[in-house]
């Protein structure tokens, strides 16, 4: 059998945290170019216009796990 070099493929999350850590899920893009675009368009919107400076990118790996360490709930005692 012959190996393959597998790509690594990402994607851009974009999200917007406002001054009380409410964050909000925008979506998911190809590019970094698409995702400020996106930007572009949602920052002058009502819940955004407010925070301009609240969007983020954060660059994500396809394939790769994230949570690591497990989480704590806050409903679970």
């Amino acid at each position: 059998m012959k190996s393959e070099k597998q790509k690594i493929k990402k994607v851009y999350m974009l999200y917007h945290r406002d001054k009380k850590n409410d964050d909000k899920l925008i979506g998911f893009f190809s590019t970094k170019e698409k995702a400020l675009e996106i930007v572009d368009k949602w920052k002058e919107m009502k819940g955004f216009r407010d925070f301009p400076e609240g969007f983020k990118i954060r660059t994500m790996i396809i394939g790769k796990d994230y949570c690591t360490k497990g989480f704590k709930s806050k409903s679970l005692k």
